[in-house]
């Protein structure tokens, strides 16, 4: 009998310290005017169409549609935020380069899919495209100087007036929010290694979520794919965790994650019409952007190099 009062106690002691590793920052966050929207992958992207991910184009479209969108930030060699996913240019603009090791004026002569009109965009000039027009969710990449990152890009959305919140894989990075700037709403991006470096035990802590007690994330960013994993299911049933979704690329995938409350990322889709947003296809979206579509470009960008 003692042996089994031991092992049952042990058993809660453990259970007890799981909840509080993984739970998120409490009292939760006010999520219902991120929770109006859907939110468009790297934009309101399509490559059979010409418009690149990540491009002022695809976040012009969001925004028309009435979607908000997630996207990427990293830093260039001088010390630039741009937007895009890859630490290399090579899937995107066919060159087999860095972006860490490009100034900003060398990778603007470069173009997003062939696309003449389509660069890879200052963070700057993105907030000036969406001028507050539909929320954001913000990743920040960890490829090299997070903390320059997160102070840059802190310095240009100071002024901004629109709504958003951030994210990223990098525990560090989701810590200094909470360090610095624990108003502004956060999360932990999940999936199986994120970076190939990665030992197979760091991931499996870090798909435990166990990294939330260094973080206290205010949400979830679990790919759809492992989001049965039992301490994200627990941290909602428990906490009331706000899920995020991604990336969502059937309705059906839609469907399911939008019945039980998460956020959706989307993309390769529309998603049904809301009150946000009304019945259209992508080339009705595009015909609204065309040759209208903002194609602003910085002081550093206007001396950039030839297309190529």
């Amino acid at each position: 009998m003692t042996v089994v009062i031991v092992l049952v106690v042990v058993v809660l002691v453990v259970l007890l310290l799981w909840l509080w590793a993984i739970a998120p920052h409490l009292p939760r966050a006010d999520f219902s005017a991120f929770a109006k929207y859907d939110y468009a992958h790297r934009g309101l992207h399509n490559k059979e169409k010409g418009v690149p991910e990540n491009s002022l184009l695809a976040f012009d479209m969001a925004c028309r549609g009435g979607f908000g969108m997630e996207l990427d930030l990293q830093l260039t060699q001088d010390g630039q935020i741009v937007i895009h996913h890859d630490r290399n240019i090579s899937r995107t603009c066919g060159v087999d380069r860095n972006i860490d090791e490009m100034t900003y004026e060398e990778l603007s002569g470069y173009r997003l899919l062939g696309n003449p009109e389509q660069q890879v965009p200052l963070f700057s000039d993105v907030l000036k495209v969406v001028d507050g027009r539909t929320p954001l969710i913000i990743e920040f990449k960890s490829y090299t100087r997070q903390e320059e990152l997160c102070q840059k890009a802190m310095a240009l959305l100071e002024g901004y007036q629109g709504l958003y919140c951030v994210e990223s894989f990098d525990p560090r990075i989701v810590r200094w929010f909470k360090k610095h700037h624990p108003q502004i709403v956060r999360g932990q991006l999940m999936c199986r290694k994120p970076r190939e470096e990665m030992s197979d035990t760091e991931d499996f802590f870090n798909r435990l979520m166990l990294t939330n007690v260094y973080t206290r994330p205010h949400f979830e960013a679990y790919d759809f794919h492992l989001r049965h994993h039992p301490s994200l299911r627990l941290a909602r049933r428990v906490f009331g965790m706000q899920e995020v979704s991604w990336t969502l690329r059937s309705l059906e995938e839609y469907q399911q994650a939008k019945g039980e409350g998460c956020l959706c990322i989307f993309e390769k889709f529309l998603p049904p019409e809301t009150s946000t947003h009304q019945k259209f296809t992508f080339s009705d979206l595009l015909a609204q952007s065309g040759k209208a579509a903002v194609c602003l470009r910085s002081s550093e960008g206007k001396g950039s190099t030839a297309v190529k």
